[in-house]
């Protein structure tokens, strides 16, 4: 997950290599992309979905994520996918999540403190639960604030097997709005005309029954909440794709839930209730930070194509509000899926490349070393 000095550098729950398959596992497809450095931007070597088996219980925290069987891990191995490492990344309804004030301390205490608040905070045990961490602007007056993540261990087993079942090997497992907020933070810092416009914003990153508010001040991670509730997108057709540079119909990713007729205007409710939501961590962090308030807000994910989102999250948080374009990031915006509902895959799947100078074009700096990208390590137990 993202280390607390830039949201543009290689950091993650656990580590791996840079050229690793994002294995993006939704409530009901699982995304996959592989990225490589290109002249202007990230070059689409390969893009593919596989349906899957719904949650179980979408609402309970514990639940696990969507379950693929071996038919489809033996169509898993026929995709035109190099290598064998995949980054994994689970829904943000998985996940439990806090903030904490913590004394400043090395980081191996750190996280040892950290895993036993979670442990209390969250009535989760070591041995069910992967609990990790991840810094929150800079160290002052003597403490840190942290945010702190715990997600079922039932649930990272069963993502990690679908993929061992097809040959590959997990090396990173992450929360998805994190992975979305690595590729809005690249995209913004490759074409905001002021510097300034990405380096203090915000994100809401739309799921199906579950909206990821993050805020991003100097260039980091400053806050982070989960609003629970049905932001699931209305019923749209399916639409083709390629899969290894042949054309494919795909099936339904993520299949819709038919919203009702229950606006309570012309935003509709369910908008209105998550930017009122929004507004108020705004207005707490506000009060804690010195008077900040983000220069805009970007909306992206499954869920974030309903133009009434934007609109409402405008009108009620007083914040110039827009639909991001992830795909932008991409050369070869053909040979991946259209639509926002790939952010958090191609966010997986930038990790470990360079980052994206303000013109657009690649640095020849890696967000991380060759020895750190060889070197795998165990989820924080």
């Amino acid at each position: 997950m993202f280390g607390s000095k830039s949201l543009n550098r290689t950091a993650a729950w656990m580590s791996g290599s840079g050229t690793a398959l994002a294995a993006d596992f939704g409530r009901t497809t699982l995304r996959l992309l592989q990225l490589s450095n290109g002249a202007r931007g990230y070059e689409c070597r390969a893009a593919a979905e596989v349906a899957g088996t719904p949650l179980e219980d979408t609402t309970a925290v514990a639940a696990p994520p969507t379950v693929i069987g071996k038919s489809a891990a033996d169509e898993l191995r026929s995709l035109p996918f190099s290598g064998t490492s995949a980054a994994v990344t689970l829904p943000a309804e998985l996940f439990q999540s806090d903030i904490a004030r913590m004394p400043a301390m090395p980081d191996g205490e750190l996280a040892e403190s950290i895993r036993f608040e979670a442990m209390d905070r969250f009535s989760v045990s070591a041995e069910s639960s992967c609990i990790g961490h991840v810094r929150l602007g800079a160290t002052a007056g003597g403490s840190i604030e942290v945010l702190m993540l715990s997600v079922a261990r039932d649930a990272v087993d069963r993502a990690t097997r679908t993929l061992s079942r097809a040959g590959l090997a997990p090396v990173r497992v992450e929360h998805a709005g994190l992975a979305a907020l690595r590729a809005i933070s690249r995209q913004r810092a490759a074409e905001c005309a002021d510097p300034a416009d990405a380096r203090d914003w915000c994100m809401l990153h739309l799921e199906d029954h579950a909206a990821t508010l993050a805020m991003v001040r100097d260039g980091n991670l400053a806050f982070f909440r989960t609003v629970r509730g049905d932001w699931s997108p209305a019923a749209a057709p399916p639409a083709p794709a390629h899969a290894g540079g042949m054309t494919t119909m795909l099936r339904l990713a993520d299949e819709p839930i038919p919203l009702e007729d229950t606006d309570a205007g012309p935003a509709g409710w369910r908008w209105c209730s998550l930017a009122e939501e929004s507004l108020r961590c705004l207005r707490h962090f506000q009060r804690a930070a010195s008077n900040w308030w983000p220069r805009g807000i970007v909306l992206t994910g499954p869920a974030a194509v309903d133009p009434q989102a934007a609109a409402t999250v405008e009108s009620v948080c007083g914040a110039p509000t827009a639909l991001a374009v992830p795909i932008r990031l991409l050369e070869s915006p053909d040979a991946c899926i259209h639509g926002n509902a790939w952010v958090a895959a191609i966010g997986a799947a930038c990790a470990g490349l360079p980052v994206l100078r303000p013109s657009g074009r690649s640095s020849t700096t890696t967000a991380a070393s060759p020895a750190s990208r060889a070197k795998t390590k165990v989820a924080a137990a």
